[in-house]
């Protein structure tokens, strides 16, 4: 059951991600047809989409981080054996954690200082923590999965077969 709620979560960021990286690419298209072809532009276009792009990146990060989808150099792990996999593993849920833990304390402190001292964004003039909320969020979902990410790896070491892992023939590693 939390393997299926893990997964609509994963999905639902994703399919949110999706979208806003959609209208964050159509903004800056119509940023660049507004001044080139009409010489004419709108300053809260590229910031509105700036800040999209920012939101599907962060989204993303936890879902990213369990699927191993990050753009990485995979000679060491593809090496290892089922064990080690599963302590590589659990060393870069760890290390997830750690990071995503200082960032969510250090931007959610931004976000009440953006709060307590009513700064509006710079051409949208609207509160300044709603976009800068974005980053103890998408931290958040990251401790979330990294986390989950731990668990699974010491699950996986102790022979458990109930994995909470996303596709469990990727993980399979023979010793």
């Amino acid at each position: 059951m939390l393997q299926r709620a893990i997964s609509i979560l994963e999905k639902i960021l994703f399919g949110v991600a999706s979208l806003g990286l959609l209208v964050s690419i159509s903004l800056a298209f119509t940023a660049v047809v507004l001044r080139y072809i009409f010489n004419h532009s709108l300053e809260w276009i590229e910031e509105a989409a700036r800040y999209l792009a920012l939101m599907a990146a962060f989204l993303v990060a936890g879902p990213v981080l369990r699927n191993r989808g990050h753009v990485a150099l995979d000679l060491v792990p593809a090496s290892l054996g089922r064990v080690q996999f599963q302590i590589h593993r659990l060393i870069v849920g760890i290390f997830a954690l750690a990071v995503s833990s200082f960032v969510f304390m250090w931007s959610t402190e931004l976000v009440q200082q953006t709060v307590d001292f009513g700064l509006l964004t710079g051409s949208l003039q609207f509160p300044q923590w709603l976009p800068y909320s974005i980053v103890p969020l998408g931290m958040a979902f990251l401790i979330l999965f990294s986390v989950i990410e731990i668990f699974s790896a010491i699950s996986e070491m102790r022979g458990d077969t109930s994995k909470m892992g996303p596709d469990e023939t990727t993980d399979a590693r023979v010793e």
